[in-house]
């Protein structure tokens, strides 16, 4: 039995339990107890690096839209987890050598019992933890815009609560007259010669980190970028994760995930860019 019908009984298990009881238990599900967020002020903590913190204080500035928000030290991060009164949007490192940035709401214990609940809303890979790429503050914005797009989905859709970014795959199609373009370094160090590999496949332009960056930069109404956001070294719990995001405003069409156990498992891998382009289905 997979997890996610597993899931789906638990919960129908519990429903039942609640009905049983003379509806002494209440269920609310992740839609139920993220409905307060518009009304909430998100709370905004800083890094502690200097760049970064400058960076996300002006992108935040400039683009949240969907709350109220302040700005908070990292020194405030444990009590602000541990309220219900807060959502939370912090970045953190884990095993995977990876930065990412959470958003949560606060409370002192998981469940579905309680609107004050703890929530865990959205993890998004961010960069290699130790931020050493520059790039990370390039893609800055789309990290942000994915994150409120994915917000305001889960407010209308129980749906997306549950099946998560990769829920946004299969939205290539839609762009069949934009050219994806994708540096040589996001690709799989096992393409054969990836770093000279010409644009062999309709739609899809590979190119330097230079170029990609710009293009998305300059937000490009005529462009979608891809890019890799992986552990800085391989191993046991290093992962690689692809994104493709239209350059003009965010909107992220594939979202993959994989394991990065060997220096030629991360990046888009020759399998992978033969998916997207059957589903791109480029056309002039």
């Amino acid at each position: 039995m997979n997890s996610r019908r597993l899931k789906y009984i638990l919960c129908l298990l519990l429903l039942c339990t609640g009905l049983e009881c003379g509806a002494q238990i209440r269920v609310y599900t992740r839609k139920a107890r993220l409905s307060d967020f518009p009304a909430k002020t998100t709370k905004v903590v800083l890094s502690g690096f200097d760049i970064l913190d400058v960076t996300l204080q002006n992108e935040i500035k400039s683009r949240w839209r969907i709350s109220p928000f302040e700005f908070c030290s990292p020194d405030e991060l444990p009590a602000l987890l541990a309220s219900p009164r807060n959502y939370v949007l912090y970045i953190s490192t884990d095993k995977s050598g990876l930065a990412y940035m959470h958003l949560e709401k606060g409370g002192r214990k998981e469940g579905f019992s309680s609107m004050d609940n703890k929530l865990k809303v959205l993890s998004i890979p961010f960069s290699p933890s130790n931020m050493s790429t520059g790039r990370e503050l390039n893609f800055l914005p789309a990290i942000i815009s994915i994150i409120q797009a994915y917000v305001e989905g889960c407010l209308l859709s129980e749906n997306l609560n549950y099946k998560g970014l990769e829920a946004y795959n299969g939205n290539l199609g839609r762009y069949k007259r934009r050219n994806i373009y994708i540096s040589r370094e996001d690709l799989s160090p096992a393409i054969p010669g990836r770093d000279s590999l010409e644009s062999k496949l309709s739609g899809i332009e590979f190119t330097d980190e230079y170029t990609a960056d710009s293009l998305f930069t300059e937000a490009s109404r005529e462009a979608l970028i891809g890019f890799c956001i992986k552990s800085e070294k391989p191993g046991p719990k290093a992962l690689s994760y692809q994104f493709i995001v239209r350059a003009d405003n965010h909107e992220l069409l594939y979202f993959k995930k994989n394991k990065y156990t060997e220096a030629d498992k991360c990046g888009f891998s020759s399998k992978a860019l033969k998916k997207i382009r059957t589903e791109h289905k480029f056309k002039r």
